[in-house]
């Protein structure tokens, strides 16, 4: 395969490439939440420290790319490799659009009923990428509303965005230290959708390490071999198994036919007929 075609048909995980465009648009989000007019500094501060961690996620899948891509010139100057390594840059955020755009490429080209039945089968291993976003997401949220929540409150003790973000994570690990807690209605009530998501996730996270360390090898390398079919070769092997199951049931038809005659010939064959003719008589 010479190194264009290869290049064409490198992709990286479905759930990884579906982890990214999420990463990308709660970025570009977060570029428009934080200079939202009258915005609470100690919220704004989350959503700092957020981006930050948005940032090295960034650079880490630059990174990932320029060393797994068939031809690095290629994914730099024509797919966009140049945007990827500007957005790894915080002053120009603006340039993830073009990860996003990325993704729609790619399940536009290979169908959302192709990468639906790639995740349905790793299931396991799109349960990593949808732990770590669902994470990104509670925490950020979290951190920002009960911010603004405790804000003015007479005995508040989650006053600056890492209180905030200290207390949403040990919230939703189901720890629960008591340093730092809500001491308002609607504080508390965040505390509860913190809770409540945190317990759902973390099941999660234990039943991926499950997969991981249970699952037989033999399944492993049905999977395996499975993933070695081309996608594009599917129809022409059902298309393929339709034709040799035809052909076997016009071969089986023969046969049947066939051993039919056999006995037909073997129940009425003169030579065993014992019974006398009328000219033999005499």
């Amino acid at each position: 395969m010479s190194a264009g075609n290869s290049y064409d048909h490198w992709k990286l995980d479905y759930g990884y490439e579906l982890f990214i465009a999420f990463v990308s648009v709660l970025s570009i989000f977060n570029m428009v939440l934080i200079y939202i007019p009258g915005i609470d500094k100690n919220a704004a501060a989350v959503v700092g420290i957020i981006n930050l961690v948005l940032t090295l996620i960034f650079l880490f899948d630059f990174i990932l790319r320029i060393c797994t891509t068939p031809s690095r010139s290629r994914y730099f100057l024509y797919d966009f490799g140049w945007a990827d390594l500007l957005a790894c840059i915080p002053y120009f955020r603006i340039f993830r659009i073009f990860r996003i755009l990325k993704a729609y490429r790619l399940f536009h080209r290979y169908g959302m009923s192709s990468v639906m039945t790639y995740l349905t089968v790793h299931r396991a291993e799109s349960a990593l990428f949808i732990l770590v976003s669902a994470v990104l997401m509670i925490v950020e949220a979290g951190s920002f509303f009960v911010l603004l929540a405790e804000q003015g409150a007479k005995d508040a003790n989650i006053i600056t965005a890492p209180d905030a973000l200290w207390w949403v994570y040990v919230t939703m690990t189901t720890v629960g230290y008591g340093d730092h807690y809500p001491v308002t209605n609607t504080g508390r009530l965040v505390g509860i959708l913190v809770m409540t998501t945190g317990v759902g996730i973390f099941a999660t996270f234990a039943g991926f390490i499950s997969n991981k360390l249970l699952v037989p090898s033999g399944k492993k390398k049905k999977k395996k071999v499975a993933e070695t079919i081309p996608a594009g070769s599917i129809n022409e092997s059902f298309t393929e198994l339709h034709r040799l199951l035809a052909e076997r049931e016009q071969i089986d038809s023969a046969i049947s036919a066939l051993v039919a005659t056999m006995q037909d010939q073997v129940h009425y064959d003169p030579a065993h007929d014992t019974d006398p003719r009328p000219g033999d008589i005499g």
